[in-house]
């Protein structure tokens, strides 16, 4: 019997190929290492692939990965924080296993399956799953996660002690929860109105184990149908905030638990949160 298999499938299977692939090698290469608690340097990872490590000023760039005769050479922006350097160079690090053999061979199934352009930027994805397994790896991170009962909260301590920067912190914060939930970035929309301010939602996100190749990592600019009474509160002070509220998200309606915290200053100044959504007595 033929069984025809449509081509969003297809895709899917290669995705999630890729990131067996990814979580894989990120894994093998901790064990390699040794580390078995907080921080995971990228630094010392690299060493054990025969990378060299050079931080300048690039300019936008974050990072750049330069293959030489005997290894490679990641070069890291030097006028970016400690924490956002970790993750560049830990991206660039996952970018040297698709020039070995078994990564070689996954780079050209996703060509073939997938296009050179969506190869391209699956690779680029893959190498973001690797970074995030390489510095937050997912069972000590549960762990340190649980002591907080995967709150909104915990994000500063956790990016303290893994040494990442407040996003990543968050996004791995999102994936292992043990809860289905959505985390929201809102950013203020309207800066010549010094009374009056108004928060947007820039991109949501929910846990990595629902997403397909179609769907990727961020819903940009979404339409939220929300009142979210203590959002502004979490805006304009440091206080985590938390509120139960119907919402409209994404392919849910329904009542949330939401949990809302400010973070950085000025201009910079964002707000995330992680909505819970309520299981219907229905």
């Amino acid at each position: 019997m033929v069984i025809n298999r449509t081509s969003s499938e297809v895709k899917d299977r290669l995705w999630h190929k890729g990131v067996e692939f990814a979580t894989y090698q990120a894994r093998k290469l901790l064990q390699e290492s040794g580390i078995t608690s907080p921080p995971f340097l990228p630094e010392r990872l690299a060493a054990l692939r025969g990378i060299k490590i050079l931080k300048e000023d690039l300019g936008n760039l974050d990072s750049l990965l330069l293959p030489l005769r005997d290894g490679f050479e990641i070069k890291i922006n030097a006028t970016h924080s400690p924490q956002r350097q970790n993750f560049s160079c830990a991206h660039e690090i996952a970018h040297t296993f698709f020039f070995d053999k078994d990564g070689q061979a996954l780079r050209e199934r996703l060509k073939r399956g997938a296009g050179e352009k969506v190869a391209k930027s699956w690779e680029e994805d893959l190498c973001d799953v690797v970074a995030s397994e390489l510095l937050m790896p997912s069972q000590i991170y549960t762990k340190y996660a649980a002591r907080y009962n995967f709150g909104i909260d915990s994000l500063i301590a956790l990016s303290r002690a893994f040494s990442t920067s407040i996003i990543p912190t968050a996004l791995r914060l999102c994936d292992l929860n043990p809860r289905r939930c959505f985390l929201v970035y809102w950013a203020r929309d309207n800066f010549q109105e010094l009374n009056d301010v108004k928060l947007r939602a820039k991109w949501l996100t929910w846990s990595r184990m629902h997403l397909s190749s179609s769907t990727g990592r961020f819903l940009f600019n979404p339409k939220l149908s929300v009142r979210f009474s203590s959002l502004l509160k979490a805006y304009k002070s440091d206080i985590t905030t938390y509120s139960r509220e119907r919402a409209r998200v994404n392919n849910f309606i329904g009542d949330c638990q939401i949990w809302s915290q400010g973070f950085d200053s000025g201009s910079d100044r964002f707000v995330l949160s992680l909505l819970f959504p309520e299981q219907s007595d229905s």
